[in-house]
């Protein structure tokens, strides 16, 4: 079986390789040998070798083999090669998307950390805290004595925070597939949905949006961990899009082999065009982006892709624009293996 040549791919926009089994002193001689596109014989670790560098646009590969028929073709080393390049893009495109979700998370991790900070710091003031480092917990204590709603308040907004932070890493563990679903286990559905739907309903009280769980005893075969991080993107979803002074209604039914979720809202309009691309990572709808409401268009691309981990799918059912409005009764549909 002919061995597949040893190379370095890279490209003229990116400072690293995407592609490297070489050393870099490999690389250095390598590239001094052959400066521009060609073929030739040399010598590695004492064995004759062909050396062949090719360019494709902004992608280049240096190749090395020591097998006989690379040695006796240049063709065939040639076509070795151009296999590489014709794999460039490719290989380019899938590490952008994987630093493009690093760059992400690492920036929303960010912004709630210093969330966190905030909220912690409406309840004492951070420069009376540094003042007397020696009196801090008395002064805290005093401040959360006389100020017990906005303490509390401050709590269940830094456990949304954290929850927002758990769902982040989360998601991006099992995206990546540092951390694959392991075995699935029986949940009560309606303790899934009220443990994220608590941290949310000082948002809908303040939009004066009135969110209601029906109770159910119905259960799903389901991964905890990823689907509470699908229902935390669907309810976030709808705090951010749910029309001030409406309402949210979540019923679950049996369907076949499917537990059937339903959240149903008044929520931005969803034109006909967006209704499968609302699911697709980094797209925002045109009515979130009138509003200046959209973001980074990744909570619903996250919530169905952990439902379908889960061998189960989350769709959208869209209502019709209302009369002079922006706003249509809109369900998504978050089904579930039983």
């Amino acid at each position: 079986m002919r061995a597949f040549p040893s190379c370095i791919l890279w490209s003229d926009h990116r400072s690293e390789p995407l592609l490297n089994q070489l050393s870099s002193a490999q690389v250095e001689l390598f590239r001094t040998e052959l400066v521009d596109d060609g073929s030739i014989l040399t010598m590695r670790d004492g064995r004759k070798a062909r050396l062949i560098r090719r360019s494709l646009n902004h992608y280049h590969v240096i190749a090395v083999s020591v097998d006989p028929d690379h040695l006796k073709s240049k063709k065939t080393m040639e076509a070795a090669a151009d296999l590489m390049l014709a794999a460039a893009n490719t290989i380019d495109s899938a590490m952008k998307r994987a630093e493009d979700r690093t760059q992400r998370l690492i920036h929303n991790l960010k912004s709630l950390t210093a969330k966190i900070g905030q909220e912690i710091f409406y309840i004492a003031q951070q420069q009376l805290m540094l003042n007397s480092p020696r009196d801090m917990v008395k002064y805290v204590a005093k401040e959360i004595k006389d100020n017990p709603e906005d303490t509390a308040k401050g709590l269940i907004e830094i456990l949304k925070h954290q929850a927002a932070q758990k769902a982040e890493y989360s998601a991006f563990e099992k995206l990546t597939g540092k951390v694959v679903i392991g075995q699935t286990e029986l949940h009560d559905i309606h303790r899934v949905l009220m443990n994220v739907f608590y941290l949310f309903f000082g948002e809908f009280i303040k939009k004066k949006v009135k969110a209601e769980v029906d109770r159910t005893r119905l259960q799903a075969l389901i991964d905890y961990e990823s689907i509470h991080v699908c229902i935390y993107y669907i309810v976030e979803n709808a705090s951010k899009y749910a029309r001030p002074g409406s309402s949210l209604n979540v019923t679950t039914a049996e369907d076949g082999g499917y537990i059937l979720i339903r959240f149903s809202m008044e929520s931005l309009v969803i034109l006909t065009g967006e209704v499968d691309k609302i699911f697709d990572e980094g797209f925002s709808g045109s009515k979130a982006i009138e509003s200046h409401l959209s973001g980074a268009g990744i909570g619903l691309y996250l919530a169905r892709a952990m439902a379908q981990m889960n061998n189960g799918n989350l769709t959208v059912v869209p209502g019709r624009l209302t009369l002079g409005g922006d706003y249509a009764r809109n369900t998504f549909i978050l089904a579930l293996p039983r």
